[in-house]
């Protein structure tokens, strides 16, 4: 199960001209920020150690599987639990120091520029026979090394729908779609956005959840007019396209057309949902994992959930999280407990816990703890991720595609930059960060 140790040198090149905070730059897509105990170091008692972040929620889901592991096993797991924006740092000194933890959780966003350092182990021999079969493909994929091999497991996925303000789209004489073959199309929803503001006083009718390194999330806009970041087996860049150009032509009409709240750009600090329970946007698109907060935050008004809008398709982003095993001393321990963590009874469990999403296709019939009549939604929603951007998003570049998005958007979105201009930067961008990885 073990590779070649890795030197500072070989690693820290690696990691390209961005250094080892590049590594850190993934999405907020589905991280509750929460600082916790536990120790930076190996567990001290035979045990192993798992880095990672979460909410409450999260952190008593995985503490209960941890716990049904060492009632099985015998093995010990301590949960180092840090700030979102700290695991990853953390994770990459003691991957140089050559003392990494037995277990890390990782976005699917940076997962890439791990399984292609070689340093992560191979855990196929901790897999009953027939493990991969239950997961889904892309996902499944991601969590492979160059040769195939698969360093951990796809825990959960989540993805992005539109919460909106019940009470102000009712004034606006609005019902939502509750089917994603009734999606507002385009031209639909930027005409009921029009409507919804009309009826509210002005009021920002809408904000998009592409802040900071959520900025990936526009691509869900690209694959919806048709487009994508690469081709299919990403040695070319595609994302200054016809595609391209009506996606950026739409987003930043949001913008210069008053529809989309002006506070909430790509490289702002605030987010959506902490200002939504407030009354303003009326909408916003987030990911399910924010309904537990929603519900204790956003109590003024009764508030639902819709699909995003489609063009010539239905898409959404890919949001999620996995759960990979570095190479070290405990890889055999370490990889039973990942294969034990996604098994179907305790994926179960913790997606329900957590509002999150299955990666099994052998976990339904889920009953979720929060808003259980919203999740069908998200669940549904979910089924467009494209395969294309699931691609993208775990490849070993696309934190160089996040930063350089989070780089053009604003200049469009807050700029009026030309979106030609703008597409062909984000090119030249992208297949630079190829050429350097080549």
């Amino acid at each position: 199960m073990h590779r070649t140790p890795w030197s500072r040198r070989q690693f820290l090149g690696a990691l390209g001209a961005g250094g080892a905070a590049a590594l850190g730059a993934g999405s907020l897509a589905s991280c509750s920020s929460s600082s916790g105990s536990g120790s930076g170091s190996g567990s001290g008692d035979g045990g192993l150690t798992f880095t990672l972040w979460g909410g409450d929620e999260e952190v008593q889901a995985f503490q209960a599987v941890a716990d049904a592991f060492e009632q099985s096993e015998g093995t010990k797991v301590t949960l180092n639990q840090l700030p979102y924006t700290e695991v990853l740092p953390s994770v990459d000194s003691r991957l140089q120091a050559q003392d990494p933890p037995d277990l890390f959780r990782v976005s699917y966003i940076d997962i890439g520029r791990y399984t292609t350092l070689g340093v992560l182990a191979d855990i196929s021999d901790a897999l009953p026979s027939g493990y991969a079969d239950a997961f889904t493909p892309a996902l499944w994929k991601a969590v492979q090394d160059p040769d195939g091999r698969p360093v951990g497991v796809p825990h959960h996925t989540d993805c992005s729908a539109i919460v909106y303000n019940a009470p102000a789209f009712a004034a606006a004489g609005i019902t939502a779609p509750t089917s994603l073959d009734q999606a507002w199309t385009w031209e639909q929803f930027q005409q009921v956005l029009t409507e919804v503001k009309g009826a509210n006083g002005g009021k920002y009718p809408v904000a998009i959840n592409w802040q900071a390194a959520g900025a990936y999330r526009w691509l869900s806009f690209l694959a919806q007019a048709g487009g994508s970041v690469f081709n299919d087996d990403l040695s070319q860049v595609t994302i200054a396209s016809d595609a391209g150009r009506k996606a950026l032509t739409y987003t930043q009409g949001l913008y210069t057309s008053g529809l989309h709240d002006p506070t909430f750009l790509v490289q702002a600090a605030n987010y959506p949902d902490e200002t939504f329970p407030t009354g303003q946007p009326l909408s916003i698109a987030t990911g399910d994992f924010n309904l537990p907060s929603l519900v204790s935050t956003a109590t003024g008004f009764d508030w639902g959930a819709t699909y995003l809008p489609r063009d010539a398709a239905a898409a959404t982003d890919l949001g999620g999280n996995a759960v990979v095993v570095p190479d070290g001393p405990n890889v055999e321990a370490a990889a039973k407990f990942a294969a034990f963590l996604a098994n179907a009874e305790n994926m179960k469990s913790f997606c329900e816990a957590t509002t999150v999403l299955p990666t099994r296709s052998d976990v339904t019939d889920l009953t979720y703890a929060v808003r259980p009549d919203l999740m069908p939604v998200f669940v549904e929603q979910a089924t467009t991720i494209p395969e294309s951007l699931v691609a993208a998003s775990t490849s070993p570049v696309f934190t160089q595609v996040n930063q350089a998005l989070q780089q053009q958007l604003e200049g469009a979105f807050a700029g009026g930059a030309d979106v030609d201009s703008t597409l062909e930067s984000l090119q030249q961008a992208i297949e630079q960060a190829l050429q350097q990885q080549a």
